[in-house]
């Protein structure tokens, strides 16, 4: 019940940048690559902090963590492969229905992205120490509520910075 509350909020938030960002319309190849780069980054960092955090984690993430935790390997790793599972799923389904690849459906910003999220997710994960120590350890939610509390109303002298 609780991640369908998550997934209405974080849709909303999606439809409100959405509309923050209707102004923006790349019509040149440059503006474009610049747009996917920017985007495919800030995407790449949100997961990093969605799965970091341990808290509901949205059903595109949701697999690949589940998939980390009972192998073992990097959730990078896994979101990559699964990502481009999903990608080549896609592509076959093209072939299947249509009897070609259809790059209105699957194209060359899909194609990037099924690799670079994964990398940056990857990179951001390197940088997050100050976002373990806000977060104090603790699992779920509660993990932001102590953690923002440990670093509004720390105690002094601690040593913990």
């Amino acid at each position: 019940m609780f991640q369908l509350l998550v997934g209405f909020v974080f849709g909303s938030l999606i439809d409100v940048n959405m509309w923050l960002t209707s102004w923006l319309i790349p019509t040149g190849i440059a503006a474009q690559a610049a747009a996917q780069v920017a985007g495919c980054t800030i995407l790449g960092i949100g997961i990093a902090l969605e799965v970091r955090c341990g808290s509901v984690n949205m059903p595109g993430e949701g697999f690949p963590v589940a998939v980390s935790a009972v192998t073992g390997v990097a959730f990078h790793k896994v979101k990559i492969c699964v990502d481009t599972s999903l990608v080549v799923l896609a592509v076959v389904f093209c072939y299947a229905f249509f009897g070609a690849w259809q790059w209105y459906i699957v194209g060359i910003g899909t194609l990037f992205a099924m690799v670079y999220v994964g990398m940056v997710v990857r990179t951001a994960g390197r940088h997050l120490g100050w976002f373990d120590r806000m977060l104090a350890y603790r699992p779920g939610f509660r993990r932001y509520v102590y953690g923002l509390a440990r670093l509004l109303f720390r105690s002094g002298g601690d040593g913990d910075a």
